[in-house]
């Protein structure tokens, strides 16, 4: 199933008169993947739940860059990435599974490298129970979207999304994520999400996996 937007299309998020200039978004190609990663370990550079897992700037550039290039080969494989110049949304259909076990291996691997096998073991369960709170029939899934520090905070994350989401509602079909960040559930309920769960990291009672899903807006033709 294909994302039904034009090749690239152009979003004006809510600004500030001063910056009130468009934002073209476009479907990302795969040499735009570095864009898309760098862009994301900028925009989850100080996230509650990566942070745990690479606590100090040196090892998150390491850990963010391994962990994101493989969500967004993911993503470009069996999913449907977009890119702007400051921003990057990437989106799962609803007849595709994103991971694996194989990728699951990797992931686990992925995390080891960086914080230890005992914490990857940790992150793993985590996860899991996480995933074990996602919608059940068929649904799209926002995977990432991420805005470069510079451009947060003037809508383009929304506008990014809404622009996907309303391919979602042409398909009357819910739609699931699972945020890492406790301070960004007003942004996605603002979208129309709400939280179904919150799973916490061994040892904490802030940290956690937060999965939410939004209602299919519209049925079936």
């Amino acid at each position: 199933m294909l994302m039904r937007n034009p090749r690239s299309v152009e979003v004006r998020p809510a600004r500030t008169p001063a910056r009130d200039t468009g934002v073209v978004l476009r479907h990302a190609l795969r040499a735009d993947l570095p864009h898309v990663v760098d862009t994301w370990v900028e925009a989850f550079s100080d996230d509650p739940f990566f942070r745990w897992l690479a606590p100090d700037d040196e090892t998150w550039q390491g850990f963010g860059t391994a962990w994101l290039s493989m969500i967004a080969d993911l993503c470009f494989e069996r999913g449907h990435t977009f890119v702007a110049d400051l921003a990057a949304i990437a989106w799962v259909p609803p007849d595709l599974e994103l991971v694996g076990p194989d990728d699951v291996q990797r992931a686990q691997e992925i995390v080891a490298a960086h914080a230890g096998e005992e914490r990857a073991a940790e992150a793993l369960g985590v996860i899991l129970e996480a995933r074990g709170h996602a919608l059940q029939e068929p649904h799209w899934t926002l995977q990432y979207v991420g805005v470069r520090k510079v451009d947060q905070g003037f809508g383009l994350g929304a506008a990014v999304a809404r622009l996907g989401l309303a391919v979602v509602d042409t398909d009357g079909l819910p739609c699931g994520l699972t945020s890492t960040n406790q301070r960004n559930l007003p942004f996605y309920e603002r979208l129309g999400f709400t939280l179904a769960a919150e799973v916490y990291v061994p040892g904490s009672n802030a940290i956690a996996l937060r999965p939410m899903v939004r209602a299919a807006r519209r049925q079936n033709r």
